[in-house]
């Protein structure tokens, strides 16, 4: 399934995507800052740089924050244990290959659905840690997705169109404030076990 859409807010269609998961690892977490959105009744939130978790915006108790490389969630945790993989904003950090390895371990923990929320297309980022955590190379961008990325390993697409504006200071940094919106991809797909 493919379709286009215009808000202004994804939360509510990606929280949506996660309206039956009693348990979610959330890859390249970050601060955290939208962790405590999350219904789930255990959330894993996944960060390879601990200053960002030293730092994070969730206090709930249910939410544990995880200091490691997503590259190593094939060891760190078992097949089929949370009910859904997410990566808000991450996915783009890594480069193509490895995004797409992560997107089939991701699959593999998974046991209803991993969902993706990310920028349409190439969005430059580099040399700057908008948390001011030191973060900058973590924080760069590596690898940019089209719709296609995602129909091809079975995930249904939605693309945000018009989302990034230069409202947002990565957008103003990366683009100027005459540019054109950029769209954003929300990705789902159903873990068939």
């Amino acid at each position: 399934m493919y379709r286009e859409i215009v808000v202004q807010d994804f939360l509510p269609l990606f929280l949506e995507q996660l309206k039956f998961c009693d348990s979610i690892l959330d890859i390249g977490c970050g601060t955290g800052v939208l962790l405590e959105r999350y219904q789930a009744s255990l959330v894993i939130a996944l960060e390879i740089h601990r200053p960002y978790l030293e730092n994070r915006q969730f206090e709930a108790p249910h939410i544990i924050p995880v200091n490691a490389n997503a590259a190593d969630i094939g060891r760190l945790f078992l097949p089929r244990t949370f009910s859904a993989v997410t990566f808000v904003d991450s996915l783009e950090h890594f480069p193509k290959e490895e995004g797409m390895r992560l997107l089939e371990a991701a699959a593999a923990l998974a046991r209803s659905r991993v969902v993706v929320f990310t920028p349409r297309g190439y969005f430059p980022q580099s040399n700057t840690d908008y948390y001011h955590l030191k973060g900058e190379i973590y924080q760069e961008h590596r690898s940019g997705w089209e719709v296609e990325d995602f129909l091809r390993l079975g995930f249904e697409v939605t693309v945000l169109k018009g989302f990034h504006t230069a409202s947002n200071l990565a957008f103003l940094d990366s683009f100027g404030a005459e540019h054109p919106p950029v769209d954003a991809i929300l990705a789902s797909r159903e873990v068939l076990t």
